[in-house]
């Protein structure tokens, strides 16, 4: 369920080189990315263009974002030939991206009725031919932002989109899960309909603050978050989560620009605390060659294990998740969200360890511990069905081999 954003339009920074993107990209063992369409006619657009013909051929997938300059008839040829050069490699289509910060015109339109005609429109282009139907075609985002009572969805997103869509970013350095929790989607609460749904964009800024709203932290707190709130979404019942984003855009050494540290790598393609942290639980969890992908249980999240705190401190909240591996492996993943950031001093906090028992219901011929925040090897090794694990403020595998 792993994503990441990237923009392959911007070539005076970062993503200026191609090359570069696929090494992160494999570095961490993510296949999916999240971009804009490219057009037709700046230069820019055709080395998009050219760039995300290159990622389809090494095996990525492409969530595609329909913008103001297209049309919806456009939009379907882009994707067909895409997916005729490689089929699957549009994994689906969204969207305009926060209309309430790019303002859409549609036809003869504007502001939000345009947007809304415009996604309307998009849907039915990729419904109406048989060979991208097949294609989930995501929601708008940023319409709720807009706050206009004469525009609503209703009950029911039929005409509009397969795929409910939301972007969560943590507030004043805050843990993710205030953001991204099991209840339903504000923006589509009116909904009767029972649908997938995805975060577009989410992340953190390695550039320390304090102060309100959204802040950055330092890259140990980033890893912190995106993990944590990677296993939210994961319990919360989203189908996916693309990271904001791959690469820091531009150089800032003044730390001027807040925009461009939200990168899993800066600048120079160094992996941050975040990337080694990725790659670290791609590996755990069945990205080594020849591994088993592990997903989560959702028919009984935790029904293969139970958690027995031995000294719960007053307001402490425990998160658990089941995963179960292809070949039958048991992972249980436990953790807290303390706060990890001080937003008043714009430091780091580390919150101290909770002692608890994690006990699977069948027999292990050993429990392996990880902490992909440090390696992708076990932090611990034993025997049995039961382990002693000390759950900080951010996530940990717990193993079942047998």
């Amino acid at each position: 369920m792993i994503g990441v954003n990237v923009h392959m339009r911007y070539t005076d920074g970062a993503y200026a080189n191609p090359t570069n993107v696929l090494q992160a990209l494999r570095f961490l063992g993510v296949s999916h990315v999240r971009d804009l369409m490219p057009g037709t006619g700046a230069p820019a657009d055709m080395q998009a263009r050219d760039a995300l013909r290159r990622m389809v051929f090494a095996g990525i997938k492409l969530d595609l974002i329909f913008s103001g300059s297209w049309r919806p008839a456009e939009a379907v040829e882009l994707v067909r030939n895409l997916e005729k050069a490689v089929p699957g490699s549009v994994a689906s289509v969204e969207g305009y991206n926060e209309i309430n910060n790019f303002p859409v015109t549609f036809e003869d339109q504007s502001g939000l009725a345009a947007a809304a005609a415009g996604q309307k429109a998009l849907y039915q282009s990729f419904k109406g031919s048989l060979d991208v139907r097949h294609i989930p075609v995501i929601d708008m985002t940023g319409f709720e932002m807009l706050k206009d009572p004469k525009v609503t969805y209703g009950s029911s997103l039929e005409g509009y989109a397969d795929v409910m869509n939301v972007h969560a970013y943590a507030q004043n350095g805050q843990q993710p899960s205030i953001w991204i929790n099991p209840e339903k989607i504000e923006a589509y609460k009116s909904l009767q309909q029972v649908l997938p749904k995805v975060i577009t964009e989410f992340g953190y800024s390695t550039m320390p603050q304090s102060g309100w709203l959204v802040i950055g932290v330092d890259e140990r707190t980033q890893a912190k978050g995106l993990l944590n709130g990677l296993f939210d979404a994961a319990r919360s019942g989203y189908d996916k989560l693309y990271f904001y984003e791959l690469l820091d855009q531009k150089p800032d050494p003044a730390s001027k620009q807040l925009e461009f540290h939200f990168g899993l790598f800066t600048f120079e393609n160094r992996p941050k605390v975040a990337a080694q942290a990725i790659r670290n639980l791609v590996q755990v969890l069945g990205g080594r060659e020849g591994g088993s992908a592990a997903e989560p249980n959702r028919p009984e999240p935790n029904g293969s294990f139970h958690l027995d705190v031995q000294k719960p401190e007053r307001g402490d909240q425990f998160f658990t998740l089941g995963l179960m591996k292809s070949d039958g492996t048991q992972v249980a993943a436990v953790w807290r969200e303390t706060m990890f950031w001080d937003r008043d001093t714009g430091q780091p906090l580390e919150a101290d360890g909770i002692t608890a028992t994690l006990t699977f219901d069948k027999p292990c011929e050993s429990v392996k511990v990880y902490d992909v925040l440090r390696s992708s090897e076990p932090t611990a090794v034993s025997t049995g069905g039961a382990v002693s694990v000390v759950i900080g403020d951010h996530v940990q595998l717990v193993e079942c081999v047998n």
